[in-house]
């Protein structure tokens, strides 16, 4: 135990504290459960009962850990299902993280769709485009369409902008020196204006672009940053531009997507300050 402490004096005031009450064997007994728990992940279903079951642990007592490992990022929750998190992987996987990206956002996907009543997605940047890896949708009579598994380019509207802001200069040049595909009457191929663009990503944390890749869909991104602060993926929320945003809401909405990118990356491993100022 006296390893643990980087003194004697803390070791001493362990010692004491316990005699006194203040460092209790509940506190023990939790840590001892949740690396149970973490354990029991990879041996059964993952879901609450699943390792209830496995450990013989009340459900109430899973529940209650296994909400703070995921809070923490030890654990990530798809659905009802449990997986061990980056922070775990990062721990044990020094310099390599393979966290599971789509997993870390669904709870943050959820949140942004039922805060704006549209669409929202997650995408991972893949070479110079992105994939879109899922969305959670909400009820309208009139929805845009389901971009799951569809792999773009970086320049097709702010998803990629936001990701295409953080990459290096050369990637950058290169990409710009290209001819770049018109797919819809505003899509933007200057490459002047493109940096612009990317600069705005990085001032503010987030783009709006309107119907430059499907005609009537407006959206909004903001970036995803793994531990080394690469930009790995795109947050955003979409919908028909008749109604979204609701006027004078552009602002207050980057923001919000822009704060749920941040608790994305923030899961990740990321620390840094990723905007130049307060949007």
């Amino acid at each position: 135990m006296a390893a643990v402490f980087r003194s004697a004096r803390k070791y001493r005031y362990f010692h004491f504290a316990r005699r006194c009450g203040t460092v209790t064997g509940v506190t023990v007994t939790s840590v001892e459960r949740a690396i149970e728990l973490l354990r029991a992940i990879e041996h059964c279903d993952g879901t609450l009962s699943g390792l209830a079951r496995h450990t013989g642990l009340p459900v109430a007592t899973v529940s209650r850990l296994m909400t703070t490992l995921e809070r923490t990022g030890a654990v990530l929750r798809v659905e009802k299902v449990y997986r061990i998190g980056p922070v775990i992987t990062e721990l044990t996987a020094g310099d390599t993280v393979a966290a599971d990206v789509l997993g870390v956002s669904m709870p943050h996907l959820d949140e942004l769709a039922a805060l704006t009543d549209e669409t929202a997605g997650i995408a991972q940047r893949v070479g110079d485009g992105y994939l879109h890896l899922g969305q959670v949708a909400t009820e309208h009579e009139v929805s845009v369409r389901d971009w799951t598994g569809f792999r773009n380019v970086a320049h097709a509207g702010c998803i990629g902008f936001a990701l295409m802001a953080y990459w290096s200069t050369d990637e950058i040049d290169e990409y710009l020196g290209r001819d770049l595909e018109q797919f819809a009457e505003n899509t933007v191929t200057d490459p002047a204006a493109i940096r612009a663009r990317l600069e705005q990503v990085r001032t503010d944390g987030f783009l709006w672009t309107s119907e430059e890749y499907a005609a009537d869909v407006t959206s909004v991104a903001a970036p995803v940053f793994d531990r080394r602060g690469d930009a790995v993926a795109s947050l955003h929320v979409y919908g028909p531009t008749y109604r979204f945003p609701k006027p004078r809401q552009q602002r207050s909405l980057g923001r919000v997507v822009r704060e749920q990118a941040d608790a994305v990356s923030a899961v990740l491993g990321h620390r840094g300050t990723t905007t130049k100022g307060a949007a």
